[in-house]
């Protein structure tokens, strides 16, 4: 046992620097006093030995509720075992968990929550924390905040109805909680300083109201507001008033056409009689010149631009409180499961008697326009109509009716959760429709487009590019210019700039005549069918659906009908909502109550279920993608013991059962386990499943030669980035590179190190390897300092002159376990997308022992540092489960998902070091050419090894003791430099001035031009192998032979 003996007077601290981290340690400390007393203390560097926490704190309870904040109060820990430094207050809903801190001392705590939902239930607990650990979590309450105010009523008419009274008529505030229990009239004359109110109850069925207000003094000009209010839930005496409207204003006078309502513009120095006249004369002036401008207009075109349309009357919303055999249709969150579990059962019978409930009669609503003889050319579909009483209808050039025909296009408003046409159902765009859609795009104040189809699907034109590819295209009145577009794996984000060109560029210091829209188009939803799996859905509408500012118009969401994955669309938004606000979804009412808006949304009983499966993944799992700024305490609190006691849904255990739910059947693993193909599998757990395997092209007669152990995988920006396979066998190796070759695959990433059980599947040096279409031989390998060995290889065919490059990149091998590394995963993964950028036609393919919990740590990194780089979030849950479910052999213990966690551990805390040499080994690549007499042309090698040189550097060729420079020439035969001594010309002050190049000649660095038949021994360049070297890589001398085309730098 070593000592140590320091002496101090008050305060002492030593620091033990030469511990091993992985080795347990005691210590002990003793302390002794002038008077000889002497004390001691034990600690270890064990985490387990330090394991006293405190104990949980005390009568946590909630006060002073209201919609956004809860107010906390508890008490310290009876058993502190340490100084309290902090407290960490956890709050959760919708599955999702959120950490604030609180530092204080005192015994009796309070705080303030805030930044809470409306109407929303908290599960909310407390942890104190020494500094040193995390203690015991307080017994956790439920808490509920209360309801904040509507959003502001809509004045949709403000008239004068008689010389003592004016009329006022509003719509329903587009934003509320749980329902709307007050109006409010706020009105005063122009001179009275305080408004007078009138309180108006309100009905179910009076969403919109209006009422005359009399008694009011002739000319005499009034200024109203109109708010609304809802009955908090917390306290029964109280109302929780909103926003009011904006003002208007309304003169009384005898003759109640003398003016119309506008916008009041206060003036205190002008009198009643003046304001009216001014209001009277500028409204005539203003007539007469709008009169002017619109017949000039209207003459160029067939329509023109209004600001701000007038909106309809929302319809009523019933749905919430709908019923079905007596029995609500609403089903609360927590019964949700259970819910959609008795719909599955019996072969799915309960969705079917459901489905068949919807109304399929299309004459309960007229849809005459639709019908028209000059409007049926616009339907994409004949049997899809849009109905009247709904339907979107594009602006007129007058007050005058617009010609027949000419307002119409097929789309109609739909009401989401909440909140009046949110939606716009509408079709696929036909060539002779664009011009409409963009019309309605404009006029609707849209700021985010929607499309789930694909322009063909099956060899049927499903929807027409109504978008410009790369210059901008006029479409009417509407200029598109597309400015960027960003492609992921399930669907690609458009950013589209759109510009009227018959509205002027600024009003009032705002450019309203362009404007931005981004078009969120999902690429894997089936026509009719419904995606493999609900989780890529959940993302997009989530991402979509909050893209869409407060302020802009609704979302216009289409697939091809529009009705079918639209009306989906639509539903899973909606109750995403609904959920998360009240606790409680209702599928049945609000499809039901929609579908009285636009014709047979949601058209199959398999997109029925996909919305209730879509939404139990969502409930089960809440909200997963976790922003960059809170990744890491996130995946801190996942992987800490005490994760389990606090928070069942943030725990290994809880996400772990989610991710491995689905077991699959015999049917889905029926080629994996023929009998032809068992001897294939190195582990017979990890295995392809039929949906996800990668296929071979068959040879006629042989059972099972389209069979590898091998699976796609989906990445960040493509549905098939990955193929995961198991180091190929002996008898395998073949088929390994046949399926590079089928599948254009030119990276290959291994993540194992060859022994007797996993040989090389690649051919020596000076060998091929043969096949029935294609051979294959090492064209040159490097490697880095780091321990990466990069081979490259070239697949030429047998039957004609095509050849494709093959990377096979290893893992470093000098690490205590392959991969992953605990120390730097991003500087590995950085250089396989380097090296792969050349090649994104094809997948990457990810080798280790089994094609399993290695490769997908590999895959799920790749994918989270790109979503990361884009989005700058991160979930980790999805692309897991995604994995999961395409190779379920992946994840077969609680450890091996650990395993992905500990990863993106690394990958956050990690510092990124990237070696000196990647870069090298990034540089260009080796193209080899081999003929009947195996001879090989070398090209880039030197160009790899000149990028480690200085920049600007010249090309020279040394030649007895002159130095010629000739760019474009063909070194392949220089002469060479026979003397050490020639090189002294070459370096001026230490650095070098050029490099020279031939068949003995390597790269020139600060000591001359090295030479691979010389023995420069001692030289850096050469080492004790005869391998060329810069001391971070280094080429094999044959790799430099032949001949070489020497390129600038």
């Amino acid at each position: 046992m070593s000592q140590t003996k320091i002496t101090c007077v008050s305060q002492c601290s030593i620091t033990m620097k030469y511990f091993i981290a992985l080795l347990l340690t005691n210590y002990i400390v003793f302390a002794q006093n002038e008077g000889g007393q002497r004390f001691a203390a034990h600690f270890s560097n064990d985490d387990n030995a330090n394991s006293a926490v405190p104990s949980k704190p005390l009568r946590l309870t909630a006060y002073g509720i209201n919609a956004s904040s809860i107010e906390l109060l508890w008490s310290e820990p009876e058993n502190k075992n340490g100084i309290i430094h902090e407290y960490w207050v956890y709050y959760m809903h919708s599955n999702l968990t959120e950490v604030k801190t609180l530092r204080t001392n005192n015994e009796t705590i309070d705080f303030m929550l805030t930044d809470l939902e409306p109407v929303t239930d908290y599960k909310i607990w407390v942890k104190a924390f020494t500094g040193m650990n995390e203690g015991e979590p307080s017994d956790h309450i439920m808490q509920k905040t209360d309801v904040a105010g509507p959003s502001a009523p809509i004045i949709l008419n403000l008239t004068c109805q008689s010389r003592d009274a004016m009329y006022v008529y509003w719509s329903r505030p587009e934003t509320f909680w749980n329902s709307i229990d007050y109006y409010y009239i706020m009105y005063r004359n122009e001179l009275a300083h305080k408004h007078l109110e009138i309180e108006i109850p309100t009905s179910k069925e009076h969403l919109n109201s209006g009422i005359t207000i009399p008694n009011l003094t002739m000319n005499t000009i009034y200024e109203l507001m109109v708010c609304a209010g809802t009955n908090s839930s917390i306290n029964p005496h109280l109302i929780i008033r909103g926003n009011c409207s904006v003002p208007r204003s309304q003169r009384v006078a005898y003759n109640c056409d003398e003016g119309p309502s506008t916008i009041l513009r206060r003036t205190n120095e002008l009198s009643a009689g003046v304001i009216a006249g001014m209001i009277c004369a500028s409204f005539a002036v203003l007539l007469t010149i709008v009169a002017l401008i619109l017949r000039r207009k209207c003459f160029q075109t067939s329509y023109c631009f209004l600001d701000y349309p007038p909106r309809n009357v929302p319809t009523l919303q019933e749905w919430e409180n709908s019923k079905q055999d007596g029995e609500s249709t609403t089903v609360p969150v927590h019964h949700f499961v259970q819910h959609v579990a008795a719909l599955h059962a019996d072969g799915d019978i309960g969705f079917s008697r459901e489905f068949e409930l919807f109304p399929k009669e299309t004459e309960l609503y007229l849809a005459d326009n639709s019908k028209s003889a000059e409007n049926q050319t616009k339907n994409r579909y004949g049997n899809i109509i849009a109905y009247d009483h709904s339907r979107v209808r594009l602006l007129p050039c007058t007050n005058n009716p617009p010609n027949k025909g000419q307002d119409y296009i097929n789309a109609n408003y739909i009401d989401g959760w909440q909140r009046s046409r949110a939606y716009i159902g509408t079709q696929g765009p036909l060539q002779w429709t664009i011009e409409s859609f963009w019309r309605m795009v404009w006029e609707q104040r849209v700021s985010i487009i929607v499309m789930i189809t694909n322009l063909v699907e099956r060899g049927r034109a499903k929807c027409d590019m109504y978008w410009p590819k790369e210059e901008p295209e006029i479409y009417g009145n509407i200029q598109v210019t597309l400015t960027k577009e960003d492609i992921m794996a399930t669907y690609t984000v458009r950013t589209l700039n759109i510009r009227h060109l018959k509205v002027k560029k600024k009003k009032n210091g705002t450019n309203i005549g362009e404007r931005t829209v981004y078009q969120y188009h999902y690429t894997g939803w089936p026509d009719h069918g419904v995606p493999d799996h609900p989780l890529p859905v959940l993302s997009f509408i989530r991402k979509s659906s909050s893209a869409n500012p407060p302020s802009a118009g609704p979302i216009i969401v289409h697939c091809s009908a529009g009705v079918g994955r639209t009306g989906a669309y639509i539903v899973i938004d909606a109750m995403l909502k609904q959920a998360k606000t009240k606790g409680e979804v209702n599928i049945f009412g609000f499809l039901k109550y929609i579908r009285t808006q636009r014709y047979s949304l949601v058209q199959t009983e398999e997109q029925y279920i996909f919305i209730h499966d879509a939404l139990q993944e969502a409930i089960e799992s809440g909200e997963t993608n976790i922003k960059a700024e809170n990744l890491h305490k996130f995946v801190q609190d996942m992987l800490s013991p005490m994760n389990t006691q606090s928070d069942p849904w943030n725990s290994l255990e809880a996400q772990y059962k989610l991710v491995t739910s689905w077991k699959p059947k015999d049917f889905n693993i029926v080629s994996a386990t023929k009998q032809c193909n068992e001897n294939k599998n190195r582990n017979p757990e990890i295995i392809s499943i039929e949906s996800s395997r990668v296929h071979l092209t068959p040879k006629a007669g042989i059972d099972g030669s389209d069979y590898i152990n091998a699976s796609w995988f989906p990445g960040f920006n493509r549905n098939r980035e990955f193929i995961i396979t198991q180091h190929p066998l002996r008898d395998t190796i073949k088929e390994f590179w046949q399926m590079l070759w089928d599948h254009n695959s030119q990276t290959v990433v291994m993540l194992t190190k060859c022994d007797v059980d996993y040989p090389e599947f690649w051919p020596s040096e000076k060998e091929e390897l043969k096949t029935d279409n294609f051979r294959v031989y090492l064209c040159g390998i490097k490697k880095t300092t780091g321990g990466v060995v990069l081979r490259e290889m070239i697949m030429k065919s047998l039957q004609d002159d095509y050849e494709m490059t093959a990377k096979v990149i290893q893992c470093p091998t000098n690490h205590r376990r392959m991969w992953p590394h605990d120390d730097n995963p991003t500087a590995f993964i950085s250089l396989t997308q380097e090296l792969h950028r050349d090649y994104q036609n094809g997948p990457i393919v990810v080798v280790d022992k089994f094609g399993g919990i290695e490769a997908a740590s590999f895959i799920v990194l790749t994918t989270l540092m790109k979503q990361l780089d884009y989005e700058k979030t991160a979930d980790i849950y999805m692309h897991s489960k995604l994995l999961y479910m395409k190779r379920p052999g992946i994840l077969r213990s609680k450890e091996d998902y650990m395993l992905i966690y500990r990863s993106v551990e690394s990958l956050l805390t990690s510092e990124v070091k990237v070696d000196p040499d990647v870069y090298i080994i990034t540089n260009g690549h080796i193209n080899c050419s081999n003929d009947s007499n195996n001879s090989t042309t070398t090209e880039s090698p030197q160009q790899i090894l000149a990028a480690y040189t200085m920049q600007n550097i010249s090309v020279c060729e040394f030649i007895g003791s002159d130095v010629t420079v000739d760019l474009d020439t063909d070194y392949g035969s220089a002469n060479r430099v026979n003397s050490i001594n020639e090189l002294d010309r070459s370096v001026h002050d230490g650095q070098p001035n050029c490099v020279a190049f031939g068949n003995h000649h390597i790269i020139s660095d600060s000591n001359g031009v090295l030479l691979r038949d010389q023995n420069y021994v001692v030289h850096s360049g050469i080492d004790d192998n005869g391998y060329i070297t810069n001391g971070n890589m280094r080429i094999s001398p044959e790799g430099m032979e032949a001949s070489s085309t020497i390129r600038p730098q």
